[in-house]
């Protein structure tokens, strides 16, 4: 396995950080599988931070992304039996989105993952975003 550099190490995390946003994104419309070839392009259209990307330059960052998550148990390969051409991806649980509230970053976390910050590893993280109570409504009608 190659070394990667500093730079390309946060250019993955951050395609990670994306990738992860946009399962979270489709998971709550139901949708939980999601063509390997289809992820470039999803993220080329969804995301203006990579809209001046090419192609087969996203589609190279994304096999050590998708790698990492098989690893993390975020994801697993999905046995296609219609076509299989198509390599399938699948959640493997809910991903829930929590922000950390010592550096306010936002992690996706599967139910596999222990629950702490991908930035800093702080256990201390909330929904996000905060749900906020109602006020109740106190004035006499």
């Amino acid at each position: 396995m190659m070394s990667l550099g500093l730079s390309d190490q946060k250019e993955l995390k951050e395609l990670e950080w994306y990738l992860l946003d946009h399962f979270f994104r489709q998971s709550n419309k139901g949708i939980t599988q999601f063509e390997r070839k289809s992820l470039p392009q999803d993220m080329i259209t969804l995301y203006l931070r990579y809209r001046n990307y090419n192609l087969e330059k996203i589609n190279e960052m994304v096999n050590p992304v998708i790698n990492n998550l098989l690893m993390r148990q975020v994801i697993t390969d999905k046995e296609n039996i219609s076509n299989d051409n198509i390599k399938l991806f699948e959640l493997t649980s809910y991903l829930s989105r929590l922000q950390c509230s010592t550096c306010f970053y936002i992690s996706y976390l599967s139910a596999n993952e222990p629950r702490n910050c991908l930035r800093c590893t702080s256990d201390m993280l909330h929904d996000f975003p905060k749900t906020i109570q109602k006020k109740k409504d106190t004035s006499n009608k």
